[in-house]
């Protein structure tokens, strides 16, 4: 891999880290309260949250893997090729367990955005608010030592 492609992608890596920071700390400022608006304010972090996962995914995906297919159901696909390692390239940048977790942001993002904020109900929300800081401490380490591998090729390149 080109020593200046690498750079760039860890600095992308990072500033999405830094992003995810945000998110994490503008959801623990939410009031916790049963109410359209923190639905709807909640959502859009969670959304958001997806989103930062999608973009470090895209990243890696074009820059590393040389590329991924745009069809109907390149969300989930691009999610689950980052559970697998890719001889002589790269190691899984998530593990599975992770992936399956994600996949919940991933199904609730497309659901964000195609309804009206009024229309969010139960307790979906809810249980992903629940789960965010421990999904997304998870994505934080296991993105962490995927920058390990990068900083290596780096060194020996």
């Amino acid at each position: 891999m080109n020593k200046d492609i690498i750079r760039v992608i860890i600095s992308e890596i990072e500033k999405e880290i830094n992003n995810l920071n945000l998110l994490r700390d503008e959801l623990s400022k939410l009031s916790k309260e049963e109410s359209s608006i923190f639905k709807r304010t909640a959502g859009s972090i969670l959304h958001d949250f997806y989103n930062c996962c999608e973009r470090i995914f895209k990243n890696i995906a074009i820059e590393i893997n040389g590329g991924f297919e745009e069809n109907e159901k390149w969300h989930k696909a691009l999610l689950f090729k980052m559970t697998i390692p890719i001889k002589d390239i790269r190691p899984a940048v998530i593990s599975e367990e992770l992936a399956a977790e994600l996949d919940e942001y991933l199904s609730f993002r497309h659901v964000f955005r195609n309804i009206y904020g009024f229309e969010l109900k139960g307790n979906r929300v809810d249980h992903l608010v629940e789960k965010f800081d421990s999904v997304a401490s998870r994505f934080i380490k296991e993105i962490k030592k995927f920058l390990e591998f990068l900083n290596k090729e780096l060194e020996d390149n």
